[in-house]
This record gives C-alpha cells, structure tokens and sequence, in this order.
C-alpha cells in the first residue's frame, strides 16, 4: 500500500513542480512529501529528481519512471471502474438507432422485456434507414444490416442473414418470373433512396464470378419497410434480407427468385456501438440482451 502511495505522491510532485504544492494537492505536510519522495529514491536506490534551491526537475532515469507509474495508475483507474459498473444498475437513457423495417418486426417486440427488467433505463429509439454516425450523433447503440465498413465501432453479430431477391405472386402473374439476372432488366426493379445503402447493389453470381447488376423501375423510396410493403403489394421485384422476409416467404406473400445465381456471402445483422474500454452499464445490458434474444 505504501509503494502505490509512493507513487501517487511522486507524480503530484511532478504535475504540481514542487513539493509545497504537491502537499496542497494532497492535504499532506510538505515534509511528508519529501519523505515520501526520499523514501521511494532509497527503496530504487537512483535519484529521480535534480534537486536546486529553486527548481525541481526529473533525472533521465526519473522521466522513464514517471511513464511507467502514469500507466500502472491508470490501469488501475480503469480497473476500478470496470468494477465498479458491476454493482451500478443500468440506468439513463439509451439511445437506439435502427432500420424501420428491422424494428417493426423484431425490435419492438423485444423492449418490454427489457425495460420491465432494467426499470431505470428510458429507451430513445431513433428508425432511420440512414447510417448515422453514432459519435456526432450521440447514439449509444445501433443495429445495422450488411456490410460493416472498418472503423472503430465495436461490433456483435445478432443473426445470420443474406440478401436476396423477391416478388409477390400477383406481380409475376403480371409480368412472368425472371429465368437470369439479365432478365431483370426487363423488371421493375424497387430501390432503397438513402445515403450509404448497400441494399441497392444487386449482387448475383455465376460461372464467370461474382457481379453486380445495374437494376431499374419507377419507384425509389427512404424506408426499407415502405419498399418491402410495396414488394408485396406487386409493385416490383426488391432485394430484401433472408431473415426478415422469411416468414412471408413460408406463407406464400413472396417468392424467391434467382436462387442459381445467389451470393453465397453472408451479410449479417450486427449491433454497434462505440468503442469505449469500458462500457456503460446501459449499453452493455442492451447489447447483452439483443445477443441472447437472437441467440
């Protein structure tokens, strides 16, 4: 206990210049301080400070010294307070982004249980099918859909997914089945209008590799639920996730198509969220709880 005081004591001295007002800074005697500092110079038997009647400055050997104990102290900060969130309750509010489509059907469904057992924590849920920034934008939180461009986001893998392409019957009845990715160009192809969207690059591969499609139609809107609805009203053909659509799929609301010429690549459905060592208690229960629920 002494030798972490030692230190604490040392670099006080150093951030403060001298030991007066060190001693201030730690409601100790200035004597102590130098006896401290005399102490730890004995116990490592070289001297840290050059020492004048008006100045104080580290030696080399004291310099390297002082890097050392800033990271044993620190680590120390930190591991105090990692456990220390272990007996704080989640509280606060969370903020949460996610896609309409993915909220509608999973998300929402899945918040009772989480607030009937985290009573101190308010949810803030933001749907947007916009890639949002989750530091500018002060978002603990987001659930997003495909690829996850390299950043410093921390990320966990809810459920496996792919995207895929899909119309109702009432639609092929119309205007036939696409046979090749070729066909779609003969198709009224839906697209998702946002920024950084992935979902309009329809992707398809064959005997010669993997390529994308320049698709086409009448119809563009910003809400992954509002083109999925409209993929089963027959509007057109959209490319929607496995996961989302598979229950509709089962029942006959859509049919799959273009299978032989699927990307085999999976996409996945992630939570985000921003890179701290130690999370907030919030953040970290939330993220927990979507893991296990989709588990």
């Amino acid at each position: 206990m002494h030798r972490l005081q030692d230190l604490e004591v040392f670099v006080q001295v150093v951030k403060s210049g001298n030991f007066a007002k060190a001693a201030a800074e730690l409601q100790l005697n200035p004597s102590a301080i130098s006896r401290r500092i005399s102490h730890l110079e004995d116990h490592l038997g070289v001297r840290l400070f050059h020492r004048t009647t008006r100045n104080l400055s580290l030696t080399e050997v004291g310099d390297r010294y002082l890097k050392r104990c800033l990271s044993i102290l620190a680590e120390l900060e930190e591991a105090e307070r990692e456990a220390k969130q272990h007996s704080e309750a989640p509280q606060g509010t969370l903020h949460v982004s996610c896609s309409t489509l993915f909220a509608h059907q999973c998300i929402l469904t899945l918040l009772p249980q989480f607030l009937e057992q985290y009573p101190q924590v308010k949810i803030e849920l933001i749907l947007t099918d916009d890639i949002a920034d989750l530091v500018d934008e002060g978002i603990d939180v987001a659930i997003r859909i495909g690829e996850l461009a390299n950043s410093a986001l921390m990320t966990r893998k809810l459920v496996c997914d792919r995207r895929i392409i899909c119309a109702s019957p009432q639609y092929l009845d119309l205007y036939g089945t696409p046979m090749s990715p070729d066909d779609l160009a003969h198709h009224n192809c839906l697209s998702l209008n946002v920024r950084k969207t992935t979902l309009n690059q329809w992707r398809f591969r064959d005997a010669s590799g993997l390529r994308e499609i320049d698709v086409r139609g009448n119809f563009a809107v910003n809400s992954g639920e509002a083109l999925y609805k409209a993929v089963i009203a027959g509007l057109g053909i959209g490319r929607v996730t496995e996961f989302l659509s598979s229950q509709d799929l089962s029942s006959g609301r859509l049919v799959r198509l273009l299978t032989d010429y699927e990307d085999e690549n999976e996409v996945g459905i992630y939570t985000v969220f921003p890179t701290n060592r130690y999370l907030l208690p919030k953040v970290q229960c939330f993220v927990e709880f979507l893991v296990n629920s989709f588990a």
